[in-house]
């Protein structure tokens, strides 16, 4: 930089030690600074997008509009910074013309930079919310249609895109039976959502076959060890529920355990069965049960999400608040009994961001006529 040794040798410099920050993101500045000795690093929002060296200016942005500075510097090592104020700045303009040509070109520079990123920002959040609706259109449209039941159910992504999965599964050749399915994919995001598409076309093939629940879910362990090299896991749940007997047959590959509420006693039930999470384990051991659900019984399933819910104290919803909300509804339908859980997590967290993806599935058998 011209005019560099005159700054080496002027006053108002100031030293920083390895790790202070010399200004923060959305502070007030009216200064900037040329780094005399030692590293600066510059980041966004945590994300590191420049480290600068001796000679390099920082800071020149909210000296020339007065606006909150765009991004944290830190100091990456011990280092000296000379600060430049307003009057010192033209000073310098006037004394070396390629200073002010310098700091306009690293403005130039910066602010192209921006607006690439800011270009690429929109278009992923356009790709984001394109996948957002495939993503949602995998879901089911509408719950099934079968005399005394009735299903109902809440997804909410923690971004745009998330890993759990739940679904009804019906046959027009046998519309008395439907199998219910509640997953979860490890991670978040893109990659997530990605291995739940993957893992409901499976699970949807798979269910063509006529295998039991423990088959099922072994079979779709074996495709994903097979075909997915990225680390991702699959907790799911699969159920049969025949539905003039109340007859449920179930798998549970390292899912959280759905709970059953008996309408005679009020009693609150674990579904539980030994398994583990798919695709992790070649040869996976499946344990298969079964219950039969009486008139006005009522079955819950969710995801870790329900449970994992945190306030801003970080304290957890968990199994045991879930557990009195169902309780405590009257739940005359499966609708109002998600409305209660729902409004009763929302309670608990309060403003506190969602770090999770959300799922719960209520299916009810209606008292007889």
């Amino acid at each position: 930089m011209r005019g560099f040794g005159l700054l080496q040798h002027a006053g108002d410099h100031q030293s920083y030690s390895a790790g202070q920050v010399i200004f923060k993101e959305g502070q007030s500045g009216d200064v900037m600074y040329v780094v005399i000795d030692g590293e600066v690093s510059v980041t966004v929002e945590g994300r590191p997008i420049d480290y600068l060296k001796a000679g390099s200016v920082l800071g020149e942005m909210a000296l020339v509009d007065d606006r909150p500075r765009s991004a944290t510097a830190t100091a990456a090592t011990d280092c000296k910074l000379v600060l430049i104020n307003h009057e010192r700045f033209a000073t310098l303009v006037q004394q070396f013309p390629d200073f002010a040509i310098q700091v306009m070109n690293t403005m130039s520079f910066r602010l192209r930079r921006l607006l690439d990123e800011e270009i690429k920002r929109q278009r992923l959040e356009e790709e984001l919310a394109i996948g957002r609706q495939i993503q949602l259109s995998l879901l089911p449209a509408r719950f099934p249609e079968i005399r005394g039941w009735e299903f109902a159910a809440v997804y909410r992504a923690a971004r745009q895109v998330g890993g759990d999965l739940y679904d009804f599964i019906t046959s027009s050749d046998d519309p008395g039976h439907v199998s219910i399915v509640i997953a979860d994919v490890t991670g978040k995001g893109i990659p997530a959502a990605l291995f739940m598409a993957f893992s409901r076309t499976i699970i949807r093939a798979e269910s063509r076959t006529g295998r039991s629940p423990a088959a099922l879910l072994q079979q779709v362990n074996q495709f994903i060890l097979q075909d997915i090299h990225y680390r991702l896991f699959l907790s799911a749940f699969y159920a049969m529920l025949e539905s003039d007997s109340g007859r449920l047959v179930y798998a549970n590959g390292g899912h959280d355990r759905p709970l059953w509420r008996h309408a005679g006693s009020g009693e609150i039930e674990t579904l539980s069965a030994a398994g583990l999470l798919l695709g992790v384990f070649q040869n996976v051991r499946l344990e298969e049960r079964e219950i039969t659900v009486a008139p006005g019984d009522l079955l819950i399933f969710y995801t870790d999400g329900v449970t994992e819910a945190r306030n801003a104290s970080g304290e957890l919803f968990g199994e045991e608040r879930l557990r009195e909300t169902i309780a405590a509804a009257p739940a005359s339908n499966a609708g109002e009994l998600v409305d209660a859980v729902v409004t009763a997590v929302e309670d608990f967290t309060d403003a506190t961001p969602q770090i999770d993806d959300f799922t719960l599935v209520v299916v009810k058998r209606h008292e007889s006529p």
